[in-house]
């Protein structure tokens, strides 16, 4: 079974031959592991084993106060406080500004290598929280909730043109990143969630014609269901300490695929690799069988991890990862 085909029938909740292996990794890292500059997408997703590469073209804009520190880029406050500002909210053109083209040949070339392709996308949660702030958006809740609602409307008619094309160039599925909990819980309340976002959300997910997994960090237990009403195929990166993997798989692995939860606070970050093969080991025993379980990170894997740490990882994945899993 190549790659492609076994990322996505683990999407649809079926076993594959073998646990399907995908992270992201931040440029730095990935040019340490290579041990060289000169390498392809294909080249660097063969070394790792993984079994899916993103093409990252295609995030909406957010509009707030930005600064670059040692070369991470803080947002630092919303721009959108009031009607008056909406004008600032200037999207690139979904149909001429983005590089489909170049998406497209990338999906080819993943194709032809046996590689499963996604889109980074963000479909309109972490939009409005970043383009407004947190307390221009609550204080917007009670007193001028037109405006969360047009903020959020820009989002998904934008998206819902992007997702279009991305369905005529054949990306296999798309993950949108859209923070909305801390690690206590959601940052606004579920019927607040209901009402303001979970409409939008859904509208682009019916528009999209292939499978669409969800980034959300922290606790969403709260609304979970509302989540899956949307419409959501998978859940990423089910960030330990904020919630219990194994629970989620109890309560909702019938409905939805898990990808992730390999934990960064400790384990890949300060741990050995003899902890990374344990926690591996044990993930894939507890959530892979039946199916619906992509291995991966608690987020991603920043240039602060260790080296040795990911190694582990590439191998406990390939060690214990095959079906059926004892």
């Amino acid at each position: 079974m190549n790659s492609r085909d076994r990322i996505l029938k683990t999407i649809n909740l079926e076993e594959p031959d073998r646990v399907p292996f995908a992270d992201y990794v931040e440029d730095k890292m990935r040019g340490i592991l290579m041990g060289r500059d000169d390498f392809t997408d294909i080249d660097f997703a063969r070394t790792m084993g993984f079994d899916a590469i993103n093409i990252n073209y295609f995030v909406a804009p957010v509009f707030c106060e930005r600064k670059l520190v040692d070369g991470n880029d803080y947002i630092l406050g919303g721009l959108i406080k009031s009607n008056k500002d909406l004008d600032l909210m200037v999207f690139p053109d979904p149909e001429r500004d983005l590089p489909y083209d170049e998406a497209q040949r990338a999906i080819e070339a993943n194709q032809e290598a046996g590689l499963a392709t996604y889109a980074i996308c963000r479909f309109g949660v972490s939009g409005v929280n970043y383009s407004m702030g947190i307390e221009a958006l609550s204080y917007a809740i009670y007193e001028n909730p037109g405006l969360i609602e047009r903020v959020m409307e820009r989002y998904v008619d934008w998206n819902c043109r992007v997702v279009e094309r991305l369905n005529e160039i054949g990306v296999d599925f798309i993950i949108s990143y859209d923070n909305i909990a801390y690690n206590s819980g959601p940052l606004v309340s579920p019927q607040v969630f209901r009402e303001f976002f979970v409409p939008g959300m859904r509208a682009i997910s019916d528009t999209c014609k292939m499978p669409w997994i969800t980034h959300m960090d922290g606790n969403i237990m709260p609304i979970m269901d509302d989540i899956l009403a949307m419409g959501v195929s998978g859940l990423h990166p089910i960030e330990p300490g904020c919630l219990d993997i194994k629970t989620v798989k109890d309560i909702y692995g019938d409905k939805i695929c898990l990808w992730g939860n390999i934990d960064l606070r400790y384990t890949l970050t300060r741990g050995t690799p003899e902890e990374v093969d344990a926690e591996v080991k044990q993930r894939i025993e507890d959530i892979a069988p039946g199916g619906g379980y992509i291995l991966g990170s608690s987020n991603g894997l920043p240039g602060y991890c260790k080296i040795e740490n990911i190694w582990a990882m590439v191998k406990a994945v390939k060690k214990y990862g095959k079906y059926p899993i004892h």
